[in-house]
Protein backbone atom coordinates (compact mmCIF):
# COMPACT_ATOMS: atom_id res chain seq x y z
CA UNK A 1 0.00 0.00 0.00
CA UNK A 2 0.76 3.75 -0.83
CA UNK A 3 0.65 6.94 0.28
CA UNK A 4 1.63 9.99 -1.73
CA UNK A 5 2.50 13.31 0.80
CA UNK A 6 2.48 16.84 0.29
CA UNK A 7 1.73 19.56 2.67
CA UNK A 8 1.86 23.47 2.94
CA UNK A 9 0.28 23.06 6.71
CA UNK A 10 2.40 19.99 8.77
CA UNK A 11 0.06 20.45 11.32
CA UNK A 12 -0.47 16.23 13.14
CA UNK A 13 1.26 15.28 10.29
CA UNK A 14 4.19 13.48 12.18
CA UNK A 15 1.24 11.47 14.07
CA UNK A 16 -0.72 9.99 10.82
CA UNK A 17 2.57 9.26 8.84
CA UNK A 18 3.41 7.16 12.19
CA UNK A 19 0.65 5.09 12.02
CA UNK A 20 0.50 4.26 8.02
CA UNK A 21 4.30 3.09 8.31
CA UNK A 22 2.65 0.98 11.29
CA UNK A 23 0.17 -0.28 8.88
CA UNK A 24 2.94 -1.00 6.19
CA UNK A 25 2.12 1.86 4.03
CA UNK A 26 5.58 3.27 1.90
CA UNK A 27 5.24 6.82 2.28
CA UNK A 28 6.44 9.38 -0.97
CA UNK A 29 6.80 12.55 -0.79
CA UNK A 30 8.11 16.10 -2.34
CA UNK A 31 10.01 18.95 -1.45
CA UNK A 32 9.79 20.39 1.90
CA UNK A 33 7.10 17.68 3.02
CA UNK A 34 9.98 15.22 2.30
CA UNK A 35 12.88 16.88 3.95
CA UNK A 36 10.74 17.99 6.88
CA UNK A 37 9.26 14.02 7.11
CA UNK A 38 12.97 12.84 7.20
CA UNK A 39 14.38 15.07 9.97
CA UNK A 40 11.48 13.65 12.21
CA UNK A 41 12.82 10.43 11.77
CA UNK A 42 10.34 8.97 9.43
CA UNK A 43 11.02 6.86 7.06
CA UNK A 44 9.95 8.40 3.44
CA UNK A 45 10.73 8.14 -0.42
CA UNK A 46 11.23 11.16 -2.99
CA UNK A 47 8.61 11.05 -5.24
CA UNK A 48 11.27 11.41 -7.82
CA UNK A 49 12.17 7.55 -7.46
CA UNK A 50 8.76 6.78 -8.66
CA UNK A 51 9.23 9.83 -12.15
CA UNK A 52 12.69 9.50 -12.34
CA UNK A 53 12.39 13.21 -12.78
CA UNK A 54 13.76 16.02 -10.45
CA UNK A 55 11.62 19.03 -9.25
CA UNK A 56 11.76 21.82 -11.82
CA UNK A 57 10.85 25.39 -12.18
CA UNK A 58 12.14 26.14 -8.57
CA UNK A 59 9.17 23.24 -7.06
CA UNK A 60 6.69 24.65 -9.71
CA UNK A 61 6.67 20.68 -11.26
CA UNK A 62 6.49 18.07 -8.98
CA UNK A 63 3.63 15.83 -8.98
CA UNK A 64 2.37 16.67 -12.43
CA UNK A 65 4.13 13.07 -14.21
CA UNK A 66 1.84 10.41 -15.44
CA UNK A 67 3.18 8.25 -13.19
CA UNK A 68 1.66 9.62 -10.39
CA UNK A 69 -1.76 10.56 -11.49
CA UNK A 70 -2.11 7.60 -13.05
CA UNK A 71 -1.02 5.84 -9.93
CA UNK A 72 -3.87 8.27 -7.97
CA UNK A 73 -7.05 7.89 -10.80
CA UNK A 74 -6.42 4.39 -11.75
CA UNK A 75 -10.50 2.31 -11.43
CA UNK A 76 -8.81 -1.16 -10.41
CA UNK A 77 -12.05 -2.82 -11.27
CA UNK A 78 -11.19 -1.84 -15.23
CA UNK A 79 -9.44 -4.16 -17.13
CA UNK A 80 -8.06 -1.52 -19.43
CA UNK A 81 -6.43 0.37 -16.28
CA UNK A 82 -4.89 -2.53 -15.01
CA UNK A 83 -2.97 -3.45 -19.05
CA UNK A 84 -1.88 0.47 -18.77
CA UNK A 85 -0.31 0.29 -15.33
CA UNK A 86 1.12 -3.33 -16.16
CA UNK A 87 2.44 -1.25 -19.38
CA UNK A 88 3.87 1.67 -18.00
CA UNK A 89 5.06 -0.01 -14.72
CA UNK A 90 2.68 2.29 -12.55
CA UNK A 91 1.70 1.78 -9.19
CA UNK A 92 -1.39 2.51 -7.47
CA UNK A 93 -1.71 5.01 -4.09
CA UNK A 94 -4.25 4.00 -2.46
CA UNK A 95 -3.88 7.65 0.06
CA UNK A 96 -3.51 11.33 -0.68
CA UNK A 97 -2.61 13.91 2.36
CA UNK A 98 -2.67 17.17 0.63
CA UNK A 99 -3.01 21.07 1.28
CA UNK A 100 -2.73 23.99 -0.58
CA UNK A 101 -0.46 26.98 -0.56
CA UNK A 102 -1.52 29.49 1.15
CA UNK A 103 -3.29 32.14 -1.48
CA UNK A 104 -5.61 34.03 0.94
CA UNK A 105 -3.49 34.25 3.34
CA UNK A 106 -0.67 36.38 0.91
CA UNK A 107 -3.44 37.78 -0.91
CA UNK A 108 -4.89 39.52 2.50
CA UNK A 109 -1.29 40.17 3.69
CA UNK A 110 -0.82 43.79 2.66
CA UNK A 111 2.82 43.60 1.98
CA UNK A 112 2.00 41.10 -0.62
CA UNK A 113 3.46 41.55 -4.33
CA UNK A 114 2.23 40.33 -6.95
CA UNK A 115 4.78 38.05 -7.42
CA UNK A 116 4.21 36.65 -4.05
CA UNK A 117 0.65 36.36 -4.66
CA UNK A 118 1.22 34.16 -8.09
CA UNK A 119 3.59 32.24 -6.98
CA UNK A 120 1.27 30.86 -4.11
CA UNK A 121 -1.02 29.61 -6.43
CA UNK A 122 -1.16 26.28 -5.78
CA UNK A 123 -1.14 24.31 -9.32
CA UNK A 124 0.23 20.57 -8.05
CA UNK A 125 -1.62 20.42 -5.27
CA UNK A 126 -5.56 20.95 -6.51
CA UNK A 127 -4.84 18.74 -9.38
CA UNK A 128 -3.33 15.92 -7.33
CA UNK A 129 -5.82 16.37 -5.10
CA UNK A 130 -9.12 16.65 -7.35
CA UNK A 131 -7.22 13.53 -8.83
CA UNK A 132 -8.06 11.83 -5.86
CA UNK A 133 -11.21 13.06 -4.91
CA UNK A 134 -12.72 11.63 -8.18
CA UNK A 135 -11.25 8.10 -7.52
CA UNK A 136 -12.67 7.95 -4.21
CA UNK A 137 -14.30 4.48 -4.31
CA UNK A 138 -10.52 3.51 -4.12
CA UNK A 139 -8.43 6.46 -2.97
CA UNK A 140 -8.64 8.10 0.41
CA UNK A 141 -7.57 11.55 0.10
CA UNK A 142 -7.33 14.09 2.92
CA UNK A 143 -6.84 17.38 2.76
CA UNK A 144 -8.34 18.93 6.19
CA UNK A 145 -5.51 18.02 9.23
CA UNK A 146 -8.68 17.95 11.42
CA UNK A 147 -9.42 14.63 9.41
CA UNK A 148 -6.23 13.17 10.08
CA UNK A 149 -7.49 11.49 13.59
CA UNK A 150 -10.85 9.91 12.96
CA UNK A 151 -9.47 8.65 9.78
CA UNK A 152 -6.41 7.36 11.24
CA UNK A 153 -8.35 4.80 13.82
CA UNK A 154 -10.79 3.76 11.25
CA UNK A 155 -8.10 2.79 9.50
CA UNK A 156 -6.18 0.94 11.55
CA UNK A 157 -9.56 -0.54 12.81
CA UNK A 158 -9.92 -1.72 8.92
CA UNK A 159 -13.34 0.43 9.70
CA UNK A 160 -13.08 2.72 6.61
CA UNK A 161 -16.19 3.02 4.47
CA UNK A 162 -16.73 4.27 0.95
CA UNK A 163 -19.00 6.88 2.36
CA UNK A 164 -16.43 8.09 4.62
CA UNK A 165 -14.24 8.43 1.39
CA UNK A 166 -16.64 10.16 -0.51
CA UNK A 167 -17.24 12.87 2.08
CA UNK A 168 -13.37 13.64 2.26
CA UNK A 169 -13.95 13.83 -1.75
CA UNK A 170 -16.14 16.74 -0.80
CA UNK A 171 -14.15 18.40 1.73
CA UNK A 172 -11.21 18.30 -1.80
CA UNK A 173 -14.06 19.49 -3.89
CA UNK A 174 -15.40 22.54 -1.52
CA UNK A 175 -12.20 23.60 -1.04
CA UNK A 176 -10.73 23.49 -4.34
CA UNK A 177 -13.81 25.84 -5.69
CA UNK A 178 -13.60 28.34 -3.17
CA UNK A 179 -9.89 29.10 -3.07
CA UNK A 180 -10.25 29.09 -7.86
CA UNK A 181 -13.23 31.76 -6.82
CA UNK A 182 -10.25 34.04 -4.65
CA UNK A 183 -7.83 33.66 -7.57
CA UNK A 184 -10.37 34.26 -10.06
CA UNK A 185 -11.42 37.34 -8.19
CA UNK A 186 -7.96 38.43 -8.04
CA UNK A 187 -7.58 37.93 -11.73
CA UNK A 188 -10.70 39.70 -12.39
CA UNK A 189 -9.44 42.74 -14.86
CA UNK A 190 -8.59 45.97 -13.29
CA UNK A 191 -11.49 48.29 -14.81
CA UNK A 192 -15.31 49.37 -14.15
CA UNK A 193 -16.92 46.11 -14.76
CA UNK A 194 -14.90 45.02 -11.30
CA UNK A 195 -17.63 46.68 -9.29
CA UNK A 196 -20.13 44.75 -10.93
CA UNK A 197 -19.21 41.66 -13.09
CA UNK A 198 -21.45 39.68 -15.16
CA UNK A 199 -20.93 36.83 -12.77
CA UNK A 200 -20.29 37.34 -9.04
CA UNK A 201 -18.45 33.82 -6.75
CA UNK A 202 -19.42 33.97 -3.29
CA UNK A 203 -16.99 31.35 -0.90
CA UNK A 204 -17.97 32.03 2.42
CA UNK A 205 -16.53 29.70 5.63
CA UNK A 206 -18.61 28.98 8.41
CA UNK A 207 -17.78 30.49 11.63
CA UNK A 208 -20.26 28.88 13.97
CA UNK A 209 -24.13 27.17 14.23
CA UNK A 210 -25.62 30.09 16.00
CA UNK A 211 -28.61 29.14 18.91
CA UNK A 212 -31.17 30.31 16.38
CA UNK A 213 -32.23 33.14 14.19
CA UNK A 214 -34.24 36.06 14.31
CA UNK A 215 -36.84 33.65 15.98
CA UNK A 216 -36.35 30.59 18.11
CA UNK A 217 -38.56 28.65 15.66
CA UNK A 218 -35.79 29.66 12.72
CA UNK A 219 -32.16 27.99 12.83
CA UNK A 220 -29.03 29.97 11.99
CA UNK A 221 -25.40 30.09 11.47
CA UNK A 222 -22.59 33.06 10.79
CA UNK A 223 -20.09 33.11 7.78
CA UNK A 224 -17.21 34.94 6.51
CA UNK A 225 -15.06 35.03 3.59
CA UNK A 226 -12.26 36.57 5.82
CA UNK A 227 -10.45 37.15 9.19
CA UNK A 228 -11.88 40.73 9.93
CA UNK A 229 -14.75 42.62 10.75
CA UNK A 230 -17.53 42.16 13.00
CA UNK A 231 -18.07 38.08 11.86
CA UNK A 232 -14.70 37.34 13.52
CA UNK A 233 -14.95 39.44 16.12
CA UNK A 234 -13.65 38.19 19.96
CA UNK A 235 -15.99 37.50 22.70
CA UNK A 236 -14.09 38.75 25.70
CA UNK A 237 -16.97 37.94 28.25
CA UNK A 238 -20.05 36.92 28.30
CA UNK A 239 -22.69 34.28 26.53
CA UNK A 240 -22.42 33.89 22.99
CA UNK A 241 -23.61 36.40 19.96
CA UNK A 242 -26.59 35.62 18.28
CA UNK A 243 -28.11 36.05 14.95
CA UNK A 244 -29.68 39.60 16.59
CA UNK A 245 -26.85 40.29 18.72
CA UNK A 246 -24.43 40.42 15.34
CA UNK A 247 -27.34 42.58 13.43
CA UNK A 248 -27.46 44.82 16.19
CA UNK A 249 -23.24 44.72 17.07
CA UNK A 250 -22.60 45.52 13.02
CA UNK A 251 -24.89 49.06 12.89
CA UNK A 252 -23.61 50.16 16.42
CA UNK A 253 -20.08 49.74 15.50
CA UNK A 254 -20.76 50.64 11.56
CA UNK A 255 -21.93 54.02 12.44
CA UNK A 256 -19.45 54.42 15.53
CA UNK A 257 -16.42 53.98 12.76
CA UNK A 258 -18.09 56.74 10.38
CA UNK A 259 -16.95 59.14 12.89
CA UNK A 260 -13.88 60.30 14.04
CA UNK A 261 -13.36 61.78 17.93
CA UNK A 262 -14.46 59.67 19.90
CA UNK A 263 -17.89 58.61 18.93
CA UNK A 264 -20.38 56.41 20.58
CA UNK A 265 -23.64 54.69 18.88
CA UNK A 266 -26.41 52.75 20.87
CA UNK A 267 -28.56 50.70 18.79
CA UNK A 268 -31.64 48.74 19.31
CA UNK A 269 -32.93 46.34 16.66
CA UNK A 270 -31.09 47.84 14.45
CA UNK A 271 -32.42 51.42 15.15
CA UNK A 272 -29.73 54.00 16.32
CA UNK A 273 -31.12 54.95 19.67
CA UNK A 274 -28.34 57.82 20.11
CA UNK A 275 -25.00 58.65 18.88
CA UNK A 276 -22.12 61.74 19.95
CA UNK A 277 -18.85 61.98 18.84
CA UNK A 278 -16.87 64.42 20.69
CA UNK A 279 -13.34 64.70 21.98
CA UNK A 280 -14.21 63.24 25.48
CA UNK A 281 -15.23 59.64 25.16
CA UNK A 282 -17.71 59.45 28.90
CA UNK A 283 -19.04 62.75 27.58
CA UNK A 284 -19.81 60.94 24.21
CA UNK A 285 -21.53 58.17 25.83
CA UNK A 286 -23.60 60.07 28.25
CA UNK A 287 -24.67 62.18 25.03
CA UNK A 288 -25.32 59.11 23.01
CA UNK A 289 -27.35 57.61 26.14
CA UNK A 290 -29.30 61.46 26.38
CA UNK A 291 -30.90 60.44 23.15
CA UNK A 292 -33.26 58.03 24.13
CA UNK A 293 -32.42 56.70 27.24
CA UNK A 294 -35.90 54.67 27.56
CA UNK A 295 -35.05 53.12 24.04
CA UNK A 296 -31.13 52.24 25.19
CA UNK A 297 -31.99 49.63 27.91
CA UNK A 298 -31.40 46.34 26.58
CA UNK A 299 -29.62 47.52 23.53
CA UNK A 300 -25.80 47.58 21.96
CA UNK A 301 -23.37 50.43 22.41
CA UNK A 302 -20.68 50.67 19.72
CA UNK A 303 -17.36 52.48 20.32
CA UNK A 304 -14.47 54.08 17.80
CA UNK A 305 -12.21 53.65 20.61
CA UNK A 306 -10.91 51.55 23.39
CA UNK A 307 -13.36 51.86 26.15
CA UNK A 308 -11.98 53.45 29.20
CA UNK A 309 -12.68 53.05 32.80
CA UNK A 310 -14.61 56.20 33.59
CA UNK A 311 -17.09 55.15 30.75
CA UNK A 312 -17.21 51.70 31.96
CA UNK A 313 -18.37 52.95 35.14
CA UNK A 314 -21.28 54.85 33.86
CA UNK A 315 -21.92 52.00 31.41
CA UNK A 316 -22.39 49.64 34.40
CA UNK A 317 -25.37 51.83 35.44
CA UNK A 318 -27.89 51.22 32.73
CA UNK A 319 -28.48 47.34 31.25
CA UNK A 320 -26.67 46.63 28.20
CA UNK A 321 -26.87 43.43 25.81
CA UNK A 322 -23.47 43.87 24.02
CA UNK A 323 -21.03 46.27 23.85
CA UNK A 324 -18.85 46.35 20.72
CA UNK A 325 -15.37 48.35 20.56
CA UNK A 326 -11.71 47.84 19.27
CA UNK A 327 -10.66 47.04 22.86
CA UNK A 328 -10.67 47.61 26.01
CA UNK A 329 -8.88 49.15 28.59
CA UNK A 330 -7.62 46.56 31.81
CA UNK A 331 -9.55 48.18 34.37
CA UNK A 332 -12.92 49.02 32.27
CA UNK A 333 -12.97 45.21 31.34
CA UNK A 334 -12.91 44.60 35.18
CA UNK A 335 -15.53 47.08 35.67
CA UNK A 336 -17.54 45.30 32.83
CA UNK A 337 -17.40 42.12 33.25
CA UNK A 338 -18.66 42.16 36.98
CA UNK A 339 -21.67 42.17 34.85
CA UNK A 340 -22.99 38.52 34.03
CA UNK A 341 -25.44 39.06 31.36
CA UNK A 342 -23.48 41.81 28.97
CA UNK A 343 -21.45 40.53 26.47
CA UNK A 344 -18.17 42.29 25.82
CA UNK A 345 -16.51 42.12 22.16
CA UNK A 346 -13.60 43.28 20.59
CA UNK A 347 -13.27 43.87 17.29
CA UNK A 348 -11.10 45.70 13.94
CA UNK A 349 -13.65 47.60 11.49
CA UNK A 350 -13.56 46.49 8.52
CA UNK A 351 -14.58 49.37 6.00
CA UNK A 352 -16.34 47.27 3.41
CA UNK A 353 -17.46 49.31 -0.03
CA UNK A 354 -20.07 46.90 -0.76
CA UNK A 355 -23.00 45.04 0.15
CA UNK A 356 -25.75 42.80 -0.87
CA UNK A 357 -29.35 41.81 0.11
CA UNK A 358 -31.03 39.01 -0.75
CA UNK A 359 -34.62 38.98 -2.84
CA UNK A 360 -36.53 36.31 -3.52
CA UNK A 361 -34.56 34.44 -6.19
CA UNK A 362 -31.49 36.34 -5.94
CA UNK A 363 -30.02 39.05 -4.80
CA UNK A 364 -29.41 43.06 -4.83
CA UNK A 365 -25.70 44.15 -5.19
CA UNK A 366 -24.45 47.70 -4.69
CA UNK A 367 -21.73 50.34 -3.59
CA UNK A 368 -21.87 51.21 0.22
CA UNK A 369 -23.42 54.47 1.35
CA UNK A 370 -20.26 55.52 2.98
CA UNK A 371 -18.70 58.35 1.05
CA UNK A 372 -17.70 61.13 3.15
CA UNK A 373 -20.40 64.21 2.80
CA UNK A 374 -18.18 67.50 1.22
CA UNK A 375 -19.53 70.62 1.74
CA UNK A 376 -18.43 72.03 -1.51
CA UNK A 377 -21.47 69.83 -3.02
CA UNK A 378 -23.72 72.02 -1.12
CA UNK A 379 -26.00 74.49 -1.71
CA UNK A 380 -26.82 77.98 0.76
CA UNK A 381 -30.36 78.37 -1.06
CA UNK A 382 -32.23 80.58 1.69
CA UNK A 383 -31.06 84.23 2.46
CA UNK A 384 -29.93 82.96 5.98
CA UNK A 385 -26.54 81.55 6.14
CA UNK A 386 -24.78 79.10 8.44
CA UNK A 387 -21.63 80.37 10.12
CA UNK A 388 -18.32 78.76 9.19
CA UNK A 389 -17.68 77.45 12.91
CA UNK A 390 -21.16 75.17 12.74
CA UNK A 391 -19.50 73.50 9.47
CA UNK A 392 -18.22 70.46 11.77
CA UNK A 393 -21.76 69.79 13.17
CA UNK A 394 -23.68 70.29 9.78
CA UNK A 395 -21.71 67.42 8.58
CA UNK A 396 -22.23 65.20 11.66
CA UNK A 397 -26.01 66.00 11.40
CA UNK A 398 -25.93 64.88 7.58
CA UNK A 399 -23.64 62.34 8.07
CA UNK A 400 -25.78 60.59 10.93
CA UNK A 401 -28.71 60.19 8.46
CA UNK A 402 -27.44 57.21 6.75
CA UNK A 403 -27.73 54.95 9.17
CA UNK A 404 -31.80 55.94 9.98
CA UNK A 405 -34.25 54.05 8.30
CA UNK A 406 -36.22 56.12 5.96
CA UNK A 407 -38.03 57.87 6.31
CA UNK A 408 -35.26 59.74 8.39
CA UNK A 409 -35.55 63.03 10.52
CA UNK A 410 -32.74 63.21 12.58
CA UNK A 411 -32.25 66.26 15.32
CA UNK A 412 -28.87 67.03 16.43
CA UNK A 413 -26.93 69.72 18.85
CA UNK A 414 -23.30 70.28 18.99
CA UNK A 415 -22.36 66.64 17.65
CA UNK A 416 -24.67 64.46 19.49
CA UNK A 417 -28.13 63.44 18.29
CA UNK A 418 -31.36 65.04 20.41
CA UNK A 419 -34.43 62.94 18.30
CA UNK A 420 -35.04 60.66 15.79
CA UNK A 421 -37.93 59.96 14.11
CA UNK A 422 -37.25 56.78 11.63
CA UNK A 423 -39.39 54.10 9.77
CA UNK A 424 -42.39 56.18 8.67
CA UNK A 425 -44.58 55.65 5.77
CA UNK A 426 -44.33 59.81 4.70
CA UNK A 427 -41.89 62.69 6.25
CA UNK A 428 -44.23 64.65 8.32
CA UNK A 429 -44.52 61.92 10.76
CA UNK A 430 -41.13 61.27 11.17
CA UNK A 431 -40.57 65.01 11.73
CA UNK A 432 -43.07 64.71 14.66
CA UNK A 433 -41.83 61.92 15.72
CA UNK A 434 -38.06 63.20 16.14
CA UNK A 435 -38.90 66.69 17.68
CA UNK A 436 -40.80 64.58 20.40
CA UNK A 437 -38.29 62.94 21.30
CA UNK A 438 -35.67 65.53 21.48
CA UNK A 439 -38.45 67.36 23.60
CA UNK A 440 -37.07 69.43 26.20
CA UNK A 441 -33.46 69.40 24.59
CA UNK A 442 -34.41 71.68 21.39
CA UNK A 443 -32.56 74.65 21.17
CA UNK A 444 -31.75 77.50 18.91
CA UNK A 445 -28.69 75.75 18.06
CA UNK A 446 -30.66 72.54 17.23
CA UNK A 447 -30.71 71.46 13.57
CA UNK A 448 -32.65 68.96 11.66
CA UNK A 449 -31.66 66.71 9.39
CA UNK A 450 -33.88 65.02 6.33
CA UNK A 451 -32.45 61.49 4.39
CA UNK A 452 -35.13 62.51 1.90
CA UNK A 453 -36.46 65.79 0.22
CA UNK A 454 -39.51 67.54 1.37
CA UNK A 455 -42.38 66.78 -0.59
CA UNK A 456 -44.17 69.47 0.65
CA UNK A 457 -43.78 72.80 3.06
CA UNK A 458 -45.70 71.28 5.90
CA UNK A 459 -42.82 69.61 7.91
CA UNK A 460 -41.23 73.39 7.83
CA UNK A 461 -43.96 74.33 9.97
CA UNK A 462 -43.94 72.30 12.16
CA UNK A 463 -40.07 72.68 12.36
CA UNK A 464 -40.22 76.08 12.89
CA UNK A 465 -43.07 75.73 15.83
CA UNK A 466 -40.00 74.15 17.60
CA UNK A 467 -37.77 76.69 17.20
CA UNK A 468 -35.26 74.66 14.58
CA UNK A 469 -33.06 77.27 12.94
CA UNK A 470 -30.88 75.24 10.82
CA UNK A 471 -32.47 72.46 7.99
CA UNK A 472 -30.48 70.13 5.98
CA UNK A 473 -31.97 68.23 2.98
CA UNK A 474 -31.10 66.94 -0.64
CA UNK A 475 -33.36 69.04 -2.52
CA UNK A 476 -34.36 67.32 -5.77
CA UNK A 477 -38.58 68.00 -4.79
CA UNK A 478 -41.33 69.60 -7.31
CA UNK A 479 -41.91 71.80 -4.48
CA UNK A 480 -37.99 72.65 -3.79
CA UNK A 481 -39.12 76.28 -4.04
CA UNK A 482 -42.18 76.33 -2.48
CA UNK A 483 -40.00 74.57 0.33
CA UNK A 484 -37.21 77.31 0.32
CA UNK A 485 -39.27 80.26 0.32
CA UNK A 486 -41.01 78.88 3.55
CA UNK A 487 -37.99 78.60 5.48
CA UNK A 488 -36.86 82.12 4.27
CA UNK A 489 -40.46 82.90 5.27
CA UNK A 490 -39.27 81.36 9.51
CA UNK A 491 -35.76 82.98 8.66
CA UNK A 492 -34.01 79.29 8.36
CA UNK A 493 -30.94 78.41 7.04
CA UNK A 494 -31.93 75.73 4.42
CA UNK A 495 -29.02 73.69 2.89
CA UNK A 496 -29.88 71.39 -0.01
CA UNK A 497 -26.86 68.81 0.04
CA UNK A 498 -27.64 66.96 -3.52
CA UNK A 499 -27.56 63.64 -2.17
CA UNK A 500 -29.80 61.18 -0.61
CA UNK A 501 -29.36 58.70 2.17
CA UNK A 502 -32.14 56.70 1.77
CA UNK A 503 -32.07 53.56 3.75
CA UNK A 504 -34.21 50.46 3.98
Amino acid sequence: MRALVSVYDKSGLDKICKILISLNFEIFSTGGTFDYLKKSGIQVKSISEITNFKEILGGRVKTLHPKIHGGILADLSKSDHLKDLEDNNIEAFDIIINNLYPFEEVLNDPDSTDEKIIENIDIGGPTMLRAAAKNFKRVSVLIDPNDYDWFSEKLSSNLLTIEDRKKLAFKVFDRTASYDLKISEYLRPSSENKKFPDKINIALNKISDLRYGENPHQKSSIYSDQNLGIANSKLLHGKAMSYLNFLDADAAFSSANSFSDHTVSIVKHTNTCGLSSTDNQLESYKNALKGDPISAFGGIVGFNTEVESKTAIEISKTFFDVIIAPSFSKDAFQILSKKKNIRLLSSNFLDQKYEYRTINGGLLYQEKDNQAPSIEDWDFVTNSKPHKNSFDELLFAWNTTKFIKSNAIVITEGKSILGIGSGQPNRINSVNLALSRAGKLLSNNSILASDAFFPFPDSIDIAAENNIKTILQPGGSLKDNEVIERANHYNITMILTNRRHFSH
